[in-house]
């Protein structure tokens, strides 16, 4: 079971189309990864959840706006990176919750620091921009969006055509950025290109989000996974989400309250000596096996791995 999660971590890190696909009924498991077979087998019955890698942000810039979009990535939970060539504005005041990288650009843009991020250009002063934005398309990113005018956008994508950049990423730039909002101060400015970003990762809808961290932290064993596989009515969080349950800890959340309580129960008596599978029904409406009375259902899956 350890090579499922491998596999997709793997995917998730690349940003790959995936499928996970789970039966009901026994909690037999197969992953479509570009629609091929990747692990196991695919049946009839079998609910398919598509699943996206959580978004990391890396801001190049640490100016007014790149604050601004911080804050609001922090509101989001979403991991933030930042560059800057200047340690004053880059502060751990500034963005403590960041992982913050100071030193010459130079030096900065030599190294990758996720894999298919969100990039977001905006220098001091534009002054590396145009490097920044060779060092962006030099890889798979998840979205890449540059400030600027239309005039200095134009001519530095007609620069990195040029130097044959591929044409696919390069027409996947957004410059000038952001959605057409009016915004004039930074504040505005970040809101229309955080509504950008949102667009882009909701672009499937019913896509789940998982971290890589995550899924990396199931395959190293050790541990049961509990996820939510189906569900009806009233419940805490969507199918496909996933925590880690350990000995001594758990990793991510499947919605607090009763239900996380049970499946946390349930999952250190499977590290004890329980089975490879588990399959929890647990109804929480009044009267139900849940003890809840919010009202509908949810199915988890306890795997060990």
């Amino acid at each position: 079971m350890n090579k499922l999660y491998e596999k997709l971590a793997e995917a998730l890190e690349e940003g790959r189309r995936i499928e996970w696909l789970t039966s009901p009924d026994d909690g037999e498991e197969c992953l479509l990864i570009d629609g091929e077979p990747a692990f196991g087998n695919p049946s009839d019955g079998m609910i398919s959840t598509t699943i996206a890698s959580e978004p990391t942000l890396l801001l190049i810039g640490a100016g007014h706006i790149g604050k601004a979009l911080y804050d609001l990535a922090v509101m989001h939970g979403m991991r933030t990176i930042v560059l800057d060539d200047r340690a004053e504005e880059l502060t751990e005041e500034r963005f403590s919750k960041a992982e913050r990288h100071v030193g010459p650009f130079e030096e900065l843009l030599q190294k990758r620091y996720a894999p298919s991020p969100y990039i977001v250009i905006f220098t001091h002063g534009h002054s590396y921009d145009l490097e920044a934005l060779r060092y962006a398309l030099s890889a798979p990113f998840s979205y890449l969006g540059m400030i600027g005018s239309k005039a200095k956008a134009a001519a530095q994508i007609e620069t990195v055509t040029n130097e044959g950049f591929d044409i696919a990423r390069i027409k996947a730039i957004h410059s000038p950025i952001g959605i057409s909002i009016n915004a004039v101060t930074p504040e505005e400015i970040a809101i229309s290109i955080m509504a950008e970003i949102i667009s882009t990762l909701r672009k499937d809808k019913g896509a789940v989000l998982l971290s890589p961290t995550l899924v990396r932290k199931a395959s190293e064993g050790s541990c049961v996974v509990a996820r939510i596989i189906d569900k009806h009515g009233s419940a805490p969080r969507s199918i496909g989400s996933m925590m880690v349950i350990t000995e001594d800890s758990t990793y991510s959340t499947i919605g607090g309250g009763r239900v996380e309580s049970i499946a946390i129960d349930e999952g250190r008596k499977m590290l004890e000596d329980g089975p490879e599978r588990k399959i929890l029904r647990l109804d929480l409406s009044k009267g139900g096996n849940a003890g809840m009375i919010c009202g509908g259902g949810v199915t988890v899956l306890l795997t060990s791995i």
